[in-house]
């Protein structure tokens, strides 16, 4: 439903929130809503190891322009050190530490702005997970869940 003078960025993604899918995900222990500041979101998905990676992710311009996030600290509120970043299953490949730092901490993803900003000619390559107006924010955390599926999340040492 659409709300006068409202946000249609906003609305649209508030209503991917509330979608089926998304809820299913959310329903299943894949990813969990934290809270919305528009324009930035902030999930937990579940990692391999039952632990959550915290991520915060720029919205502008939903669905037009594709999702942007970043591991986050979800206690401190903060960008997630790398040393806290996944390790093993395929997160290598999507926090990749050649690439992501230098380029906000993005997921090396074929669904992520920053990704896809380096990397033109992604979404002729990879179209089955390439970004596009018709996906959803329920697509962008199905990509990131799926490569965290077999991970473990560093746990914060008393020095961090």
């Amino acid at each position: 439903m659409t709300v006068p003078g409202a946000d249609p960025e906003r609305q649209h993604l508030e209503q991917d929130l509330e979608a089926a899918d998304f809820e299913a995900g959310a329903g299943a222990g894949y990813w969990r809503l934290v809270r919305l500041e528009w324009p930035r979101l902030t999930v937990a998905v579940a990692c391999g190891d039952g632990n959550e990676l915290g991520l915060r992710i720029t919205v502008d311009s939903y669905p037009a322009l594709a999702p942007a996030g970043e591991p986050w600290d979800l206690l401190e509120d903060m960008s997630l050190p790398a040393t806290r970043w996944p390790q093993g299953g395929a997160s290598p490949a999507v926090f990749r530490l050649d690439w992501s730092p230098g380029n906000a901490n993005a997921p090396y993803l074929a669904c992520d702005r920053t990704a896809i900003r380096t990397h033109p000619g992604w979404a002729e390559g990879d179209p089955d997970r390439a970004w596009h107006p018709g996906r959803t924010i329920t697509f962008y955390l199905s990509e990131v869940h799926r490569g965290l599926r077999g991970t473990v999340l560093p746990l914060p040492s008393a020095s961090q």
